[in-house]
């Protein structure tokens, strides 16, 4: 009996605490409101001076062909054929465009953003221009192997890189294939993430506010107490 009548009030001093700290910060709902406003201007004014704008342009793509170099490093290999063709293309378009494998997606950061039609433009180029190199690269491999004893063109490998390079070249000059079919760019805004930061401004004001009101209340209890 003693112990749950010991527990009664020591509840019920809880409520009251609780009571009159809702009532405080009530009272401190002004001081709350500035530390708020104050904070969501702070946040306005970082994102409409201090922030950087930047955007992304991105392009999904898939692999037609893949040179004879490539393949034999990756020999069959799906991925790895893939992996490398993309970041042969990258190289071709300057090293400016981010290849993703898994999502076979090839995206730049920029700060100001042309037409997606400018991009495309270019993304047609650097796919001529691998393309092209692919086709050199067979026809180099045929010229090489013919000048081969012919113990050495009768090789499996040989035989295989021979099959290669005419397939290639078949691919390109007579099927009119490219090394990658790209999708049409897309152009998306990045950052800054205006209404994500304007809620953080806006609930660490209210923090903020929150903390100045208790510390209030804290310093004249001290006060008080003298």
């Amino acid at each position: 009996m003693t112990d749950q009548q010991n527990a009664k009030p020591r509840q019920n001093d809880d409520e009251i605490d609780l009571v009159e700290l809702i009532l405080e910060l009530w009272k401190g709902k002004m001081l709350i409101l500035g530390f708020v406003v104050v904070c969501f201007c702070l946040g306005f004014a970082y994102v409409k001076v201090v922030a950087k704008t930047q955007y992304s342009v991105s392009t999904h793509y898939g692999v037609n062909l893949f040179s004879g170099e490539i393949f034999s490093l990756c020999r069959e290999d799906q991925r790895c054929l893939d992996g490398r063709v993309a970041d042969q293309f990258s190289n071709e378009l300057g090293g400016h465009w981010s290849v993703d494998a898994k999502s076979s997606t090839l995206t730049q950061y920029i700060g100001a953003p042309e037409s997606a039609k400018v991009y495309s433009a270019d993304l047609e180029q650097a796919n001529d221009r691998l393309t092209q190199s692919f086709l050199n690269a067979a026809k180099e491999e045929l010229t090489i192997v013919a000048s081969l004893s012919s113990d050495l063109r009768n090789t499996e490998t040989v035989a295989e890189s021979v099959l290669h390079a005419k397939r290639m070249i078949y691919q390109i000059e007579n099927s009119k294939q490219q090394a990658l079919t790209l999708t049409t760019p897309s152009v998306q805004k990045k950052s800054p993430k205006v209404a994500l930061i304007l809620v953080i401004s806006v609930l660490l004001g209210g923090m903020l506010g929150v903390f100045a009101v208790l510390m209030k209340k804290f310093v004249a209890e001290l006060k008080s107490r003298r």
